[in-house]
């Protein structure tokens, strides 16, 4: 996030400094008491305003995981309009438990995921499960500031091209805490680089983090894979795009930049619809696609159009899709998403293993087979 120039958000965002120094202050202090638990705790968040791909991140642990571990995330399921603990199921829409949430439990249903902006309350609820449901790792997604629960690991995330020193706090820039926060972070991943980054780059990067000798740092960029048909997210076997296609692209992410990039290189790209991160698409807005689809296709003379969505925005349609006539939806694809970490993908598979098996000395050889 650039620095604004309004003279009256420097006092702004130094009283905002003032106030998070102070919270972190107490709990270093121990005047603010963090809960510890007897279940490895791997924490995935940020210290910057925006998307840094925390929940492809959480997606690449899980998968990292899932075979040797019954696992459970936690999140506040940002932007649901549901209160207190929620359960998600996979019959459980966006609004009630947030468009994250359903994302991830839609790909890896198997996995436990409970909401709540109390993070000691769904540890509670975790933990009081018969022990053959307990979870034996728990993954806190967006968990960097809620330092009430004490995480046995934390993963930072940061933008690769919004670095730290480059930014400001809270209102000037798109700092939540001033930079020095990321000692708090076991390791730090620099988060969508570009492919053709050149190792000098990442070095030079790495200098600029400064970071202690036991932090691990790493690389990771965004993959896409091809579209999808958003129907298939309902069960249903549809057609792959076809390679050629024209298409409109429907964003409602915090930094489209890479997913209209990704388009624009492989396809043919008329038109797009961008809407701010998380965005609850309204009858307005699907007025608005079918009034801009109908003329493209009108335009260009009936050549099939398509529409492609993010992945996050394909999950909040799926509840909607009666909303949209029938032909469009048949043409509706989304651009599923993976995360590749650079350089080193075992080293990180390995600190991860490792991560999951980091319990109090005590519990440590009461049956847990460790990780490989």
């Amino acid at each position: 996030m650039k620095k604004r120039n309004n003279p009256l958000l420097y006092p702004l965002s130094w009283l905002y400094g003032l106030g998070v120094g102070l919270r972190n202050f107490l709990f270093n202090q121990g005047v603010l008491k963090q809960q510890s638990y007897p279940i490895p705790l791997i924490c995935v968040g940020n210290i910057i305003v925006g998307g840094t791909g925390k929940t492809p991140h959480v997606e690449l642990l899980i998968s990292i995981l899932r075979e040797h571990r019954r696992i459970a995330v936690i999140s506040r399921g940002y932007k649901r309009k549901s209160r207190g603990l929620r359960e998600v199921t996979l019959a459980s829409t966006a609004d009630e438990v947030g468009d994250e949430p359903k994302q991830i439990k839609q790909k890896y249903p198997e996995v436990r995921f409970i909401v709540d902006g109390n993070r000691r309350r769904a540890m509670d609820y975790l933990l009081a499960l018969p022990e053959v449901e307990r979870p034996e790792v728990v993954l806190l997604d967006d968990g960097f500031q809620h330092r009430y629960v004490h995480p046995s690991f934390s993963i930072l995330l940061i933008d690769a091209q919004r670095e730290l020193h480059e930014d400001e706090l809270l209102p000037l820039g798109g700092l939540r805490e001033p930079a020095t926060a990321r000692y708090r972070a076991d390791c730090i991943i620099l988060t969508k680089c570009p492919h053709d980054m050149r190792p000098i780059t990442l070095r030079i990067m790495q200098r600029n983090l400064a970071l202690y000798p036991h932090q691990r740092i790493f690389f990771s960029r965004i993959d896409y894979q091809r579209p999808r048909a958003v129907r298939t997210l309902l069960g249903e076997a549809m057609p792959s795009l076809p390679q050629d296609a024209q298409v409109i692209a429907l964003s409602g992410i915090a930094s489209p930049q890479l997913f209209l990039a990704h388009i624009e290189e492989h396809y043919t790209l008329l038109d797009s619809l961008i809407y701010p991160d998380h965005h609850h698409f309204r009858p307005k807005d699907f007025a608005t696609l079918i009034e801009r689809w109908r003329e493209l296709l009108h335009r260009h003379l009936g050549t099939p159009l398509y529409i492609i969505c993010t992945e996050k925005d394909a999950v909040r349609l799926t509840d909607s899709l009666t909303e949209l006539p029938q032909e469009l939806v048949e043409h509706l694809y989304y651009l599923p998403i993976e995360t590749q970490i650079l350089y080193h993908p075992q080293e990180f598979h390995s600190m991860i293993c490792k991560a999951a098996n980091s319990l109090p000395r005590s519990l440590q050889t009461q049956g847990r087979a460790p990780l490989k």
